[in-house]
């Protein structure tokens, strides 16, 4: 067993059971280290974001860094089964595929699904991953995480298709875009002539848990009310943020959908999802 790896997050969890503040003292005395030791984890803990110093300089704090990944991990245990009546729901609602994911690494991970009542549809299966940076679960994530991760995707773009995106000022662009609707619009960037939509789920302050949304052949998707399909995956992913116990936030304000004329056409339909 790695020793230093055991002391350090020994020196974390005493931080964070910890009632306030705490002296270099006081922890090297309760972890049982010497405070040199004591120091230099608490110097590597604050370089990685998990420990900061008090106001007077000299006692040190578990920051919200710990409180992040336990939301994201709690997050996705019970994501699955919180979203499930939704899922399926979305899916007779709009007819189409509808798939629940989340973001790991540089990808969207399918994690749930419920296929659509088509004979011609898109698949997915659970456990399968898309480019976060073409597929519209995918992008609808990606356009909450941090800049870093961001530049961490987009140095590697694949072309897929004539539509994927090629370079990070586009893929910024479409992010900006995706945060001011709510919601991620793809047609063709990772499979052609597929259709994509999907909207984030978020807790409170922002991050992003994980995602739902529909996809489908372009062509009868255009044939049916689009804005309909639109509010319903909206609806789908702050109906989950609800009963995810998250609450009303800023961003569960339904968004006006996207005029259709601004989402570009693609080639014939193909069976994977979007």
């Amino acid at each position: 067993m790695e020793t230093t790896v055991v002391k350090g997050l020994k020196v974390l969890e005493a931080l964070a059971v910890s009632h306030g503040p705490r002296t270099l003292t006081d922890l090297a005395s309760q972890c049982g280290m010497s405070k040199s030791n004591a120091h230099r984890l608490l110097h590597t803990l604050e370089k990685c974001g998990y420990v900061r110093r008090a106001s007077d300089e000299r006692r040190y704090e578990a920051s919200l860094r710990l409180w992040e990944l336990g939301i994201r991990v709690s997050g996705r245990l019970d994501l699955r089964a919180v979203a499930s009546s939704h899922l399926r729901d979305l899916a007779e609602t709009t007819k189409e595929t509808a798939h629940l994911s989340v973001f790991d690494g540089v990808e969207a991970l399918y994690i749930d699904k419920a296929d659509g009542t088509h004979a011609v549809r898109t698949y997915v299966n659970i456990g399968d991953r898309a480019p976060a940076y073409c597929s519209t679960s995918g992008k609808s994530m990606l356009a909450y995480q941090p800049e870093e991760t961001v530049r961490k995707v987009a140095a590697n773009l694949k072309r897929f298709t004539e539509n994927t995106v090629t370079s990070l000022s586009q893929l910024r662009n479409h992010l900006e875009l995706i945060r001011k609707q709510g919601y991620s619009v793809t047609t063709g960037e990772w499979r052609p002539g597929v259709l994509g939509l999907a909207t984030a789920i978020k807790s409170p302050s922002g991050l992003v848990v994980g995602a739902i949304g529909v996809a489908g052949p372009e062509e009868r998707m255009r044939q049916g009310d689009l804005a309909a399909t639109i509010a319903a995956v909206v609806e789908a992913g702050r109906r989950i943020e609800r009963d995810l116990g998250f609450g009303p936030t800023a961003a569960s304000e339904e968004p006006a959908p996207v005029p259709q004329n601004r989402v570009p056409r693609v080639r014939k339909a193909t069976a994977a999802a979007a």
